[in-house]
C-alpha cells in the first residue's frame, strides 16, 4: 500500500511547467515530485494571504519561488528563471487547485485504483481549503 511519504516524495513525478498567461517557465529539473510542487503552492498562497509576501522551495530539487503581493498583484520570481510573472491574487489561489485537478487527471488516468486513496482524497480537501 502507497504511503503519504510514497505519494509525496517518489510515486508520482512529473515535469512542470508554470504558464502565467504570458511565459511558460520550466523548471530546472525535470520529473518534479507533483504532490510536493502542489504542497509548495498551498504554502505560497497561505503566506502571501497572511503576510504579503513567501518564499517557498520544493523539497528535494531545491528549487524556489518567491511571491510579493502588490496591491490585487502578485509578482512571482524562480530560481531557475529570470522570468517576472505578475498574476492575480485570484489566479495565484486557485492554482493549487487546478495543478492537482491536473495532477490527478493524469495519475488516476493510469492508476485508476487509486481514486479513493484517503491520502488523495485528503489531499484534495486541504488544497480546496487552502
Amino acid at each position: 500500500m502507497l504511503t503519504a511519504d510514497d505519494l509525496t516524495f517518489r510515486c508520482f513525478s512529473s515535469d512542470v511547467v508554470i504558464d502565467d498567461g504570458a511565459h511558460e517557465v520550466h523548471l530546472r529539473t525535470p520529473g518534479l515530485p507533483v504532490v510536493d510542487f502542489v504542497l509548495m503552492l498551498v504554502q505560497m498562497c497561505r503566506e502571501v494571504a497572511s503576510s504579503g509576501e513567501s518564499v517557498v522551495e520544493s523539497s528535494q530539487t531545491q528549487d524556489s519561488m518567491t511571491a510579493v503581493r502588490v496591491g490585487s498583484m502578485v509578482e512571482l520570481s524562480y530560481s531557475f528563471s529570470p522570468v517576472i510573472s505578475k498574476v492575480s491574487l485570484c489566479d495565484l489561489k486557485e492554482a493549487p487547485t487546478g495543478a492537482l485537478r491536473s495532477a490527478l487527471e493524469v495519475l488516476l488516468s493510469a492508476h485508476g485504483d487509486l481514486r479513493f486513496n484517503s491520502y488523495l482524497v485528503r489531499l484534495a480537501d486541504l488544497v480546496r481549503s487552502g
